[in-house]
């Protein structure tokens, strides 16, 4: 199990390496097949699976908190980049 503190940088890679791979990504790359046979899509709609997927995995957690705890954390609709950009 792993604590916060070392969650953290784990956290800051993967949305770096998220930010850059989609912002540099061709229009060829994104039409592209995933490359899953069980899934007959782009890699631009695969992306966008994943996101929902987790957010809906982020929906149960809350109300599996909610449910338990009588707590969850607020909705945040984006990260706080009020430190700037991933760098």
């Amino acid at each position: 199990m792993c604590t916060h503190e070392e969650m953290q940088p784990y956290l800051g890679h993967c949305r770096r390496k998220a930010h850059v791979r989609i912002q540099t990504m061709s229009d060829e790359e994104a039409g592209a097949r995933c490359g899953f046979e069980c899934r007959d899509m782009s890699f631009a709609e695969l992306i966008v699976t994943c996101l929902r997927h987790v957010q809906h995995h982020t929906g149960q957690l809350n109300l599996l908190l909610r449910q338990h705890t009588d707590s969850a954390p607020r909705w945040v609709f984006r990260a706080d980049d009020a430190k700037g950009p991933p760098s």
